[in-house]
């Protein structure tokens, strides 16, 4: 079985520049035929004007607007994965995730999809303490208080993905393009890019959030926890975000696990001893859930709340080795394996 590298989305925005790419002496692309791109853009025309129709009809049809979801799904898992996923008896982690973006009904992975709302969701489990300090919520980009901000703080949408502004120091910014951008945001329906069906619902909103650093001044690593049935299995450390992003995977005793996934490994890294103090607050966090994965952050010296992820690359980020996106999902006895295939729309 052969897997095809997926193409990285657009990165996250960020204050921090990232480095330009080398050019290595890479030939530029070539120009498509004339008939390739004649085709491209009777496709994208085609899913435009399904687009439409399922936006229009989705209250009064839904198993119209579930039929669109699940052929967008697999079509970006076919093309990414390398192999056609079988959502009726789901077997690997990407399929599961599928599944569960198309149907899976428990309530809280929107509420927790949220990241307003997921505050409270958090400390209600495991109490306030763990909540990065929050500046403001605001439903129009023109009320945030830019004069009153501090220095460094972190904006984000709380309706989507990749909506994140990190800023260090807000005075080498134009303010009035952060505004344009986190309008922008507002107008985005992140159901419609994404199709994952958490995001129907929550409100459009804006939130800023104190800027966690390391000691070195830097943003700290971002620590994933994914947890099955409330025991961790595997923890993703991302270090370099926004310069040399580098992944390694560790199992839940700390050890590394020879795994990668879209970005480069750091080698030689091991995990820091305060990650045990970690492993007990990401399962509390999960415990209603038979999958989720909890991100934390360490700084100040303790343990900080990122976010809560459902929906882990889309349903479509490869492996290697690729045997072991169906070694994950061994772990995961996702609500599909008790209704034999998709639920009802």
């Amino acid at each position: 079985m052969t897997t095809r590298r997926p193409s990285r989305g657009r990165r996250a925005l960020t204050a921090v520049q990232d480095p330009p790419a080398s050019s290595g002496g890479t030939a530029p692309p070539r120009t498509p035929p004339l008939h390739h791109r004649a085709a491209r853009r009777t496709g994208a025309g085609l899913d435009a004007a399904a687009r439409s129709l399922v936006r229009w009809q989705q209250d009064r049809l839904p198993v119209l607007a579930r039929a669109y979801d699940t052929a967008v799904l697999l079509r970006r898992m076919h093309h990414t994965l390398g192999y056609r996923p079988d959502l009726r008896n789901p077997r690997t982690y990407n399929e599961k995730l599928a599944w569960r973006i198309l149907h899976d009904p428990n309530p809280l992975i929107p509420l927790t999809t949220d990241k307003v709302a997921v505050r409270d969701y958090v400390a209600a489990k495991v109490g306030p303490d763990v909540l990065i300090p929050l500046i403001g919520v605001y439903e129009r980009a023109v009320d945030i208080p830019w004069d009153e901000l501090p220095r460094s703080f972190v904006l984000k949408g709380a309706h989507g993905c990749m909506m994140n502004l990190i800023v260090h120091d807000k005075d080498s910014l134009d303010r009035w393009e952060v505004l344009r951008t986190a309008e922008k945001w507002l107008h985005t329906n992140y159901y419609e890019e994404s199709r994952e069906r958490a995001y129907r619902e929550i409100p459009r909103r804006l939130l800023i959030e104190e800027l966690l650093t390391d000691g070195d001044g830097a943003v700290p690593a971002d620590y994933k926890f994914m947890v099955f049935h409330g025991r961790t299995a595997l923890i993703r450390l991302h270090t370099g975000r926004f310069g040399d992003h580098r992944v390694n995977f560790f199992d839940a005793d700390l050890r590394p696990v020879p795994v990668r996934q879209v970005f480069p490994t750091a080698p030689g890294l091991q995990l820091p001893p305060e990650v045990r103090e970690m492993v007990p607050l990401a399962e509390a966090l999960a415990a209603d859930f038979d999958y989720a994965r909890i991100d934390l952050y360490h700084a100040r010296g303790r343990a900080w709340f990122g976010e809560i992820t459902h929906h882990d690359g889309n349903a479509h980020v490869w492996f290697r080795p690729p045997e072991f996106d169906a070694a994950l999902g061994s772990l995961w006895t996702s609500p599909a394996a008790a209704t034999g295939g998709p639920s009802p729309a």
